[in-house]
């Protein structure tokens, strides 16, 4: 991408990394015929490897400024816990079979893709906190928007674990032996994700709702 602004090479870098992840789940989760979801992956990855060095290079502008440093943080958030989300219910059947993780290689794969976005995101969060380095990056209304965004997840993360229990108090013998360990311990994983991303999503509606108010 010689001779491409360093803007234009951020987006492109960040649209390859999404073509990536609707690869990475219409080969996982679609019988295709085709090694989809191990090339999603591998272009995902390396998407957001050079996405973190386009990050460095794209200079500053006025546009920027007046998104705050937790705006940006929340937008990538949001994508990340949104991927996350569909990356752990489309792998809950693999969870079903009656073996322990470490025995099931199909749930190990669904588990070293999860993690993969894990690592991206953390990766990907640090290098923005790198490039505002000098800056105030959360003042009082940033955390405001905090605790009402974390107050969210939260409530959201009670309401799926009360329902697994009720599901699980109130299924009949037949039902409960549908439900092996590993796929209990995977929905409960699930819903801490779930809370994760209703946090990011309140956190990018106040900040886009205060910005526009």
């Amino acid at each position: 991408m010689l001779g491409v602004s360093p803007r234009n090479r951020l987006i492109a870098w960040l649209l390859l990394a999404g073509t990536g992840l609707v690869l990475f789940f219409s080969g996982e989760y679609r019988d295709l015929g085709l090694p989809l979801g191990w090339f999603g992956s591998v272009l995902f990855i390396a998407s957001v490897w050079f996405a973190v060095d386009a990050v460095h290079r794209v200079p500053r502008s006025e546009d920027e400024g007046v998104i705050a440093p937790g705006e940006w943080q929340a937008w990538v958030g949001l994508a990340f816990a949104t991927a996350l989300v569909v990356a752990m219910l489309g792998a809950a059947e693999v969870f079903r079979a009656d073996l322990p993780i470490g025995q099931n290689p199909d749930a190990g794969r669904a588990g070293g893709k999860v993690g993969m976005l894990f690592v991206s995101w953390a990766v990907l969060a640090h290098v923005l906190k790198q490039r505002w380095s000098g800056k105030v990056l959360a003042d009082e209304r940033d955390a405001r928007i905090a605790s009402i965004a974390c107050e969210w997840g939260r409530w959201a993360t009670v309401a799926c674990v009360i329902g697994i229990a009720v599901l699980l108090g109130f299924s009949d013998t037949a039902r409960l032996r549908e439900f092996s360990y590993p796929f209990i311990a995977h929905m409960l994983m699930t819903t801490l994700v779930w809370g994760l991303w209703v946090e990011q999503a309140v956190t990018v509606g106040l900040y886009w709702r205060d910005r526009r108010a």
